[in-house]
């Protein structure tokens, strides 16, 4: 029973991100719809994404980019479905080589602004809000935030993913611990490589399986940059961050072949890493393989060459500046339309469920395709967004 004076919504959905605003967009014309938002403004973290860009989606998404098999619910709402979503909403985009999809003015604020459009129009937000309750009284849901309470008959959690667990232990119970992923990785000391950052490099986890190719940044105890975020991920999924990584700084080059051309370079550069690499990796790697007084033979020349192909590097923890959470809602928790098991009408949409994908537009879009699920069962429509 609602009590009198209480404000009633059919839906309430708790996190104005990029989940929780695409459900609202698929929702608001045809139901009363609130947002509520404990930031002072909706989306913030969309314009931090892709470095300001908001890399949106990608053409190659599959099940094979995240820690679940996903492809049930691609098969409902994947790339094409949110390419026309947003085309609807008045955006224009492109994709890049590697099938990143970003927007056409390249900057994330477009992707905000035709997010929240309608929204503002016909839906309630309400900002500054933070929720601190999700009950239940009878059939409606009771949103209590840290001024009021609201009702719905529907209550959609879209928070981040280490906050979900704690507005909604009441009505739903089953949770993946957290763990920070898509982060730079603490390291021992990168002697005199701080800033230095290199581009087409492979990296493995040593002992795994586990390769990535992309760019690394070297900070004064840590690494970071795309290919880092990726090995994160894993490393999180496993609850683990104390790892060997090799890096290849040379993947075209078979060590024979390299050991050559550095022979070759000895006799006509002071310096035979000049011109490869920044001075101070230089530095470094002559340093690590014994060569700070250049190649005097054929095993000096080896031994540089392995190091550059062989580069090692331990990590022992995240740093505090994760792009996502591995971990959240159970999947086994909640039906094929994440509708909690535990609790009718109580959804879950983007990263408060246990699903992280690497980067590249993966998880924004599971952003988008957990929204749409959840909105098409809300509306009653299987094909919402077809």
């Amino acid at each position: 029973v609602v009590k009198l004076g209480m404000k009633k919504f059919d839906v309430v959905i708790v996190g104005g991100g990029a989940s929780g605003l695409v459900c609202a967009n698929l929702l608001c014309e045809m139901c009363n719809v609130a947002v509520i938002e404990k930031a002072d403004r909706v989306g913030k973290k969309i314009l931090a994404t892709g470095n300001g860009r908001c890399n949106l989606t990608n053409l190659n998404v599959d099940s094979s980019f995240y820690n679940h098999d996903l492809s049930v619910y691609f098969e409902k709402f994947s790339t094409k479905e949110n390419l026309r979503f947003f085309y609807d909403c008045g955006l224009l985009t492109y994709a890049d080589d590697c099938g990143r999809v970003y927007p056409f003015s390249n900057t994330a604020a477009s992707v905000l602004d035709v997010l929240r459009a309608k929204p503002e129009k016909f839906a309630t937000i309400m900002l500054g809000q933070d929720v601190k309750s999700v009950t239940k009284n009878g059939d409606d849901f009771i949103i209590e935030t840290s001024e009021q309470r609201f009702a719905a008959t529907y209550c959609v959690v879209a928070t981040g993913g280490n906050t979900a667990r704690e507005l909604v232990k009441i009505v739903h119970k089953s949770f993946v611990p957290c763990k920070r992923s898509l982060v730079s990785l603490k390291t021992n000391n990168n002697k005199g490589l701080n800033g230095v950052r290199v581009d087409n490099v492979t990296a493995k986890i040593v002992g795994t399986n586990v390769c990535e190719s992309g760019e690394i940044l070297f900070k004064d105890n840590a690494i970071s940059g795309i290919l880092v975020f990726n090995l994160s991920a894993y490393l999180a999924r496993k609850n683990n961050y104390e790892a060997c990584i090799s890096v290849d700084f040379m993947p075209n080059y078979e060590v024979e072949d390299l050991a050559q051309m550095l022979i070759e370079r000895q006799s006509k550069f002071e310096n035979i890493l000049t011109g490869i690499f920044h001075n101070a990796l230089s530095r470094n790697l002559l340093e690590k393989s014994g060569c700070s007084g250049g190649c005097e033979t054929k095993e000096d020349a080896m031994n540089l060459a392995r190091t550059i192909k062989d580069y090692r590097i331990k990590t022992f923890a995240p740093m505090g500046n994760n792009q996502v959470y591995s971990g959240g809602v159970d999947m086994d928790s909640v039906d094929e339309n994440l509708m909690s098991k535990e609790t009718k009408n109580l959804f879950f949409t983007g990263e408060c469920l246990d699903v992280d994908g690497l980067c590249g537009g993966y998880n924004l879009q599971w952003a988008s395709t957990s929204a749409m699920i959840v909105a098409s069962e809300i509306k009653g429509e299987k094909k919402c967004y077809k």
